[in-house]
């Protein structure tokens, strides 16, 4: 009879073991997909849009103080241009809206790896936290894409539009002067 209670208690032991083992894995595999959004956060330069707003308002007085007929070409130009008022500011507030998220969670996701380890979570509630804490990782990745595609766009606006622009409204600003 202690043969077979030895028995049971080593199979639901290596049970309980066994999903244990398999939700730190999950864990450290969310942990993992968050600590790849940092690196992906990390690499984006907040300056360099920052940057293309301040260039995009000196243009905009330049052009507003010098140009006063405007050729086809320089109008479908400037109205690609124009996308920055939006976009910078958005760009802005939303990356460092997602920083704040990403830091968060990843102090979250470090926080509940070492509940998990010190078996401080019921058992029935870890596959529920585990859904969460992917669903925000999920939600934090969402919004870097988002971040991504507006940093994409406006430093390939500003790369191609700026000097255009700019030399466009100084040469008219020339030709009013003379």
């Amino acid at each position: 009879m202690s043969y077979m209670k030895y028995l049971r208690f080593i199979f639901v032991f290596s049970v309980l073991a066994s999903c244990s083992n398999n939700d730190e894995k999950q864990a450290n595999s969310i942990l993992s997909k968050s600590l790849i959004l940092e690196k992906s956060m990390n690499e984006i330069n907040p300056m360099n849009v920052q940057d293309a707003f301040t260039k995009y308002k000196k243009n905009i007085e330049l052009v507003k103080k010098c140009v006063n007929s405007i050729e086809n070409e320089f109008a479908r130009r400037m109205n690609n241009y124009k996308g920055l008022k939006r976009a910078c500011p958005t760009f802005l507030s939303n990356y460092n809206l997602t920083k704040k998220n990403l830091e968060s969670q990843l102090s979250q996701l470090k926080l509940f790896k070492l509940d998990l380890s010190n078996n401080l979570i019921p058992k029935d509630s870890i596959s529920y936290y585990l859904q969460m804490e992917e669903k925000n990782v999920q939600k934090i990745s969402d919004d870097l894409l988002d971040i991504l595609n507006l940093y994409e766009f406006v430093t390939s606006t500003n790369d191609s539009l700026y000097l255009p622009i700019r030399d466009y409204a100084e040469k008219e600003c020339s030709k009013n002067e003379i």
